[in-house]
């Protein structure tokens, strides 16, 4: 059973109170590398509902694949640029096409993926925001088919609330699981008591239906029948145009499968009914590719380097990822021998039930054959805070 740190089932609540501390200066890319290099030698001593719905009624309904039919991710590096393609390290898509990205105003950005169109009226898109300098939020709008493309729209905001230009990191799956399990869901209705979601924006790699429960407001259970699997991770990703956030709570292994459960707050910190996608994985990546991959919980936010939960971290070659906090609220993964440099898509999500914001700051290859991962976090006033949080990360 997942360890409840901040769950709702009567155990004692594990995250830490928020601590306000002065915004930190925005650290230069130069100084982040010197810190993977010093974590190396520290670790070697140790969619929108019309749109959506409207293409879920002629769209075929998802079957378990031996692998998506289609995957694609990006990491938009130019945020104030009206139009551009992105850095070549940092994307991919599987149609072996171009993508192409555009700012129609502050805050919003369309990502165009060349020759996924036949696969758009369906799967799951994921997105965080990333780059230590600004806090922010970044959520998925809508994804749809246009023409021969795949478009998915993502808006970012500080957490404060204001629209903002940043930099984040996009994934889309049309659905699928190649080494492990994969599962996951749009919560396309955020009043519902108990429902199905969509079938064409739901899979289970065991073929089953996911379910959706909403308890009370702004939280909800999301049941994934299957094998019963004791490990794994969750990203959950907020949908639609404005600034409310989703994390993950807990998620438990049950006789007929994962049970996860997600909250979702206003700026404020107060719950509120949402939407949102949510995908569970295990021994795979969020793409159900089965690529090169690793993921993490952060089950010890203070302190200052640990070795994740054993049951709760992953990565292709089988190594242990260690954590090493770098001040309040900012962590770096490293997973050994796993090195693929600077490339890859990193998505996060705050854990636990209190408020929390959790981003990236991109995979990087560290000194010394390591895979390195960022993860920084903060309140809703933009200070860093420690917080639990899962983290995945994944290269094609």
């Amino acid at each position: 059973m997942k360890r409840s740190l901040g769950g709702r089932n009567g155990q004692p609540h594990g995250t830490p109170e928020a601590r306000a501390v002065p915004p930190r200066p925005a650290r230069p890319r130069w100084r982040r590398m010197a810190m993977l290099s010093a974590l190396a030698l520290t670790s070697a001593t140790l969619v929108s509902g019309t749109a959506a719905g409207a293409g879920a009624q002629s769209h075929r309904t998802l079957t378990p694949l031996a692998s998506p039919a289609a995957t694609a991710y990006v990491y938009a590096n130019q945020p104030t640029k009206r139009s551009y393609t992105p850095e070549a390290d940092y994307r991919f898509n599987s149609s072996g096409q171009s993508i192409r990205i555009t700012r129609p105003g502050a805050g919003q950005y369309k990502i165009e993926f060349f020759g996924l169109g036949p696969e758009a009226n369906q799967g799951t898109v994921d997105v965080t925001a990333e780059g230590e300098e600004n806090p922010a939020i970044c959520s998925v709008v809508s994804w749809s088919a246009s023409g021969s493309n795949l478009d998915v729209f993502v808006d970012c905001y500080r957490v404060t609330g204001q629209r903002l230009n940043t930099f984040f990191m996009a994934a889309f799956t049309s659905g699928g699981a190649t080494t492990g399990t994969v599962d996951y869901v749009w919560a396309d209705n955020d009043l519902a008591r108990s429902y199905t979601p969509t079938a064409a924006y739901q899979f289970n790699s065991s073929g089953g239906t996911n379910t959706i429960t909403h308890t009370t407001k702004g939280e909800y259970t999301v049941k994934l029948p299957g094998p019963d699997v004791t490990d794994g991770t969750v990203k959950v990703t907020a949908f639609g145009g404005n600034t409310d956030s989703c994390q993950v709570v807990e998620w438990l292994d049950v006789s007929s499968g994962q049970d996860v459960y997600v909250d979702c707050f206003n700026t404020a910190g107060s719950l509120v009914n949402h939407q949102f996608t949510m995908t569970f994985a295990a021994s795979d990546d969020l793409l159900g590719d089965g690529g090169a991959n690793g993921y993490a919980w952060g089950n010890d936010p203070t302190s200052s380097s640990y070795t994740p939960d054993s049951a709760y971290q992953y990565d292709w070659v089988g190594t242990t990822a260690t954590v090493t906090s770098f001040g309040t609220g900012e962590y770096i993964l490293s997973f050994p021998s796993a090195s693929l440099g600077d490339t890859g898509d990193e998505q996060a999500t705050a854990y636990g039930s209190s408020d929390a914001h959790c981003i990236v700051d991109g995979p990087a290859g560290v000194s010394g054959g390591s895979q390195g991962a960022d993860v920084f976090c903060f309140d809703n006033s933009g200070n860093p805070v420690d917080a639990y949080y899962t983290v995945q990360w994944m290269v094609n």
